[in-house]
């Protein structure tokens, strides 16, 4: 298993170093806690505070307001999530909110470890990709509409 690893956000796309064959869908980008805290973010209409993400994972497992408060802070430092200081009842506090949806997450991590592997293993991914979509008619059209697409593009 691979350290995941997300790099600070260049031109608006997450910059992935490793990827976790063993995770499962996020979890194959973050850490189990990353995972669960982007998702909250996700889910919200609003920014919110360290306090109302703790609230809301705290009621589904034991967790740790520091704990949630420096994730959040990693999380910001990678560049994933943003933040603003606001004066609350205790003071100053920070509020974020995620820096990009989830779709557009998901699509630049996938970027991001499909370059890798083209760029060093070029013609070995290049030659599963053909076998795997090849075997699925309905995926092998699509494929192949979208190449005539971009081949056209760059002619054009």
């Amino acid at each position: 298993m691979f350290r995941v690893i997300v790099r600070k956000m260049r031109r608006g796309a997450a910059k992935i170093s490793q990827y976790n064959i063993e995770g499962k869908e996020l979890q194959a980008f973050l850490g189990p806690l990353e995972t669960s805290i982007i998702e909250v973010m996700w889910s919200a209409k609003q920014p919110l505070t360290v306090r109302d993400v703790y609230e809301k994972l705290k009621r589904r497992k034991r967790i740790a307001y520091t704990t949630v408060m420096t994730t959040m802070n990693r999380l910001y430092d990678k560049g994933l999530l943003d933040r603003r200081v606001e004066k609350g009842r205790g003071g100053v506090l920070y509020v974020y909110w995620p820096k990009f949806e989830e779709h557009n997450f998901k699509k630049s991590a996938v970027h991001e470890v499909l370059n890798s592997l083209v760029e060093n293993f070029g013609d070995i991914v290049a030659s599963y990709l053909v076998e795997r979509i090849s075997s699925e008619e309905k995926e092998f059209k699509d494929l192949k509409d979208k190449l005539e697409k971009a081949l056209r593009g760059k002619r054009g």
